[in-house]
């Protein structure tokens, strides 16, 4: 049998040619309306099982379920971001955004750089997003006795679920529910849990008015496909692009504008980073 029949296909690929290169537009929007769904729903299924675990203490595996629960509503912004691209013309782009689908640091990026607050330009997300990209951070001087450091989410995925042996500390690594506990201390009223709720419920009220429909995201993509968004875009120029895009799905949808601009479609597009 010939190599090539025995490689699996590239789980990326296929959700490109599944939501875009084998239909039309409209199935397309159908499609991401269907993801957008179940995206926020999975997520919140994930949740409840935390909160199991962490009732009974088994804190390890709950902060690795609950990174899980966090990606599946990452999801939910990634397939935004494909509505305000060109379907025709920027199918390169639309290929690494379902490669962002499938990849734990650019789904940990997306949620961290569209948690923080004013940001103003596309040229500080870029910056803010190079950073929560970065794989590897390289000690500091020998005297200072830090240790390399790899991404965030091997402190959320890896290190609570799998046994290492620890380069720096020369031993081997075992995950405990006991090393968990300071992670899942309630902070200024906010808990891990509580945080993670706050992401989903924006994408179940987003659904639940219609705003996650094809229709809106048919309109969303006609008012965004002419423009592309990179480093030297404002926010000024992206809110009017919101705003014609309210103005639309009132006409045409009957959902009021200021619905659609509470609705977490409402960020900075970041495709031109991924």
């Amino acid at each position: 049998m010939p190599e090539k029949h025995n490689k699996a296909p590239i789980p990326a690929d296929v959700l490109f040619n599944n939501l875009f290169s084998q239909c039309p537009p409209d199935e397309s929007f159908k499609l991401v309306a269907e993801g957008l769904s179940a995206s926020h729903h999975n997520a919140e299924r994930l949740l409840c099982d935390v909160q199991f675990l962490v009732e009974a203490g088994r804190l390890s595996s709950a902060r690795f379920l609950l990174t899980t629960a966090r990606e599946e509503i990452a999801k939910s912004y990634i397939l935004a971001d494909m509505c305000r691209l060109d379907l025709e013309k920027h199918h390169s782009v639309l290929r690494r955004l379902c490669r962002a689908f499938y990849d734990h640091i650019s789904k940990h990026a997306y949620l961290e750089v569209l948690q923080i607050p004013n940001i103003n330009s596309m040229c500080k997300a870029k910056t803010l997003w190079e950073s929560e990209v970065k794989r590897w951070w390289p000690a500091g001087p020998p005297e200072d006795g830090e240790p390399d450091m790899p991404h965030d989410t091997y402190f959320d995925r890896e290190l609570p679920l799998y046994i290492d042996y620890g380069n720096y500390d020369h031993c081997w690594l075992v995950p405990t529910d006991s090393d968990q506990n300071a992670y899942f201390i309630e902070m200024f009223g906010k808990t891990p849990i509580s945080k993670t709720e706050k992401l989903i419920v924006p994408w179940q009220k987003a659904d639940a008015i219609g705003i996650c429909s094809a229709e809106v995201l048919a309109i969303l993509n006609v008012v965004f496909k002419k423009y592309y968004f990179q480093e030297d875009n404002t926010w000024e120029q992206l809110i009017r692009l919101y705003k014609q895009t309210a103005e639309r799905v009132m006409a045409e949808v009957g959902i009021p504008c200021e619905e659609f601009m509470a609705s977490p479609f409402v960020q900075w597009p970041l495709y031109a980073f991924v």
